[in-house]
Formats: structure tokens, sequence, C-alpha cells
């Protein structure tokens, strides 16, 4: 992580030299320095309050003074959460970081199309069918999806059987993003001798709720009530992960777990793979796509946004996308990744 802080600072540096910002300039004097998070509360995934840690320490590297705004993962977070935009539109913020709970909630809004002269940068996930978002900051998401793929692929091949059993999760419907792991993963998965004991396959089918841990337990308690303990389970995220193990260990079951897959690299995602129940997790490497956003943020500040030459398009407009790594994180090498300190002050 300590090389990840040292890459932010380096592009910090190298943006702040193209862009010729530099504290010496009397006219930044003028700049308005305020910039708007509107992001979920970590109620429901743990991961958002580490990136908002992030995200304000990369700012204020940058001399800009956040002001952060946070909802919870429901219907009543997003309406919530339009309220928190349009109060900081009022206030007369420009700059804003947005994680959207719901994006249509605000697409339904206007806000973002009535103020097409604010900087609107999507962190995370993507306001759909929106053309007044100005730019993307995430991880390759469709590579997100393959990857948890092609590990339910290796072990599938690494157990010399002719075929498996497999169940498929999937995030709610209001996370565009959860419609990217399961299409990315499905076509991978989709042609191999798998038998789906529940015959739940497409994304209408098993997008749960919400990304709680709780609607993941009810889901599997569910199944398991007509279908045995499957060899693979596709989950989207660690807290998917997180609730299929808990029903599992209530319905008796403690060692030989099916290859459960993962994302965030949660706590508990930690304390599962080292225990054997869930085999891997993905690893956003969030401190750094908190630096990519606070880069992004001060190119538009000082007047000459960073080109990637990538876009992504959000069903109204290609918008312009700065992309993270990401990482794979098994028992082998949770030690390396997992014990690094989280906060660098």
């Amino acid at each position: 992580m300590k090389k990840s802080y040292l890459f932010l600072c380096v592009c910090a540096a190298l943006v702040q030299s193209i862009c010729s910002c530099s504290n010496d300039d009397p006219s930044t004097d003028s700049i308005d320095k305020r910039v708007a998070l509107i992001l979920p509360s970590g109620t429901t995934v743990s991961r958002w309050a580490d990136d908002a840690h992030y995200l304000i320490a990369s700012l204020e590297s940058y001399g800009y003074e956040p002001t952060i705004y946070t909802a919870d993962e429901t219907q009543d977070g997003a309406e919530k959460q339009v309220k928190q935009l349009e109060e900081a539109l009022n206030a007369g913020y420009t700059h804003f970081i947005i994680t959207p709970i719901d994006y249509s909630a605000i697409n339904k809004s206007n806000l973002l199309q009535n103020h097409k002269d604010c900087d609107f940068i999507c962190y995370d996930r993507m306001i759909m069918n929106n053309d007044a978002v100005d730019y993307f900051v995430t991880c390759n998401l469709d590579r997100i999806g393959e990857m948890q793929a092609q590990f339910l692929l290796q072990n599938f091949r690494a157990s010399g059987k002719e075929s498996m059993t497999i169940e498929y999760f999937a995030g709610p419907e209001t996370d565009i993003n959860a419609l990217s792991f399961f299409n990315s993963a499905y076509n991978l998965l989709s042609s191999q001798n798998f038998t789906v004991q529940s015959g739940k396959t497409s994304y209408s089918d098993v997008a749960l709720d919400s990304w709680s841990e709780e609607d993941a337990r009810k889901e599997m308690l569910a199944r398991l009530e007509t279908i045995e303990v499957p060899d693979l389970i596709l989950a989207p995220n660690d807290n998917v992960a997180t609730g299929v193990i808990f029903a599992l260990i209530e319905k008796g079951y403690i060692t030989d777990f099916p290859v459960i897959t993962g994302q965030d690299l949660t706590e508990q995602a930690c304390i599962n793979i080292r225990a054997g129940r869930q085999a891997m997790s993905i690893y956003k490497e969030n401190q750094t796509m908190a630096g990519n956003a606070a880069i992004v943020v001060n190119s538009f500040i000082s007047g000459n946004p960073v080109k990637t030459g990538k876009t992504f398009n959000n069903g109204a407009i290609n918008v312009p996308v700065f992309y993270s790594e990401v990482s794979l994180v098994t028992i082998d090498n949770i030690d390396q990744v997992a014990n690094i300190d989280k906060y660098i002050d």
C-alpha cells in the first residue's frame, strides 16, 4: 500500500505540473476548492468507509476541501442521496464525486441535467443514461466477473470431474455494476458442463434486493430447501459470499465448503478465506482508485481534464474513464495483501 501511496503522490505532482496549477499562482485564490463527495455509507458494504477516507485524504493532498455526504444502500437511502445532491448544489458546490445508490433516482431528479456547468465524476458506479456525467473512475467491471469465472473454471478443471453443480448470485438491479459482473462471468461459465440445481440462471432470477449479507443468507437458505449444496458458487462480492456461508453454517455445513468467489476483500472475507470457507476475493485497490479520482478532479479544476483514451458508454454518451487495477486474493497471498496498514496519514 505504501507503494500505491507513493504512486499517488507522484501522479499528483505530475498532473499538477502538467496543468500548471501552482500554489504560487495568485489566480488559484479564486478557485472554488470545495468538492462534494456523495457516497454510500459503510453500513451495508464496509469498503465505503475506506473509500471515503482515501478520497478525503487524496483531495486534501491537493489543497481541496472535501465535504462528505453518505446514505445507506436502501430505497430510502437512494432518496436521501438525491436530497444530499440537491443540498450540495444549492450550497454552490460545482465539483462532485458520486457513487450512486440508485442511478435511476438521480436521473429522475434531473439535477445533473440541470447543472451541466458542474463537474460530475462517477466513482466505482456509473450513473447510466445521463449525458451530464463528465468522467468515470472505476475498475474494469467486466474483468472482475471474468476473474471470478476463471477461478471457478480452474477449480473445475483441477478437480478432474466431468461435471459439477453451480449456483449463481448477483447484486441488485439498482447497481449497474452488478449486471456487468454477472454477464461477464456467466458468458464464460454457461457453456461448461455445469448443473444449476435451482434452475436460476438469468440475471433477473439471481439478482438480490440489495448487497446485504442478510438478503444473500435468506436466498441461499431458500435454495437449500430444494437443492443439495453445490460444488461452485458465483458470489459477486464478499457480502454475498458471507451471507451464503452463514446459510451453509446454519444448515450444519462446517467443512468442505463449495468454491465461493467474492470481491472487495472485506475484513469478514479475510476471516472466511483464512478459515477455508471462501476461496477468493477480488481486491479493488481503492486507495489507488481514490487517488485517481483526485487526479481527475484536479484536472477539471485546473481546466485541463486528464485524457486516458478510454471511454465507457453509459447509454447516453461515451464517458471518459480512468481504470484502476484489481488483484486476485486467495489463501496463498492474503497475508501479503490483507496485513498492510489501511490508512497512511
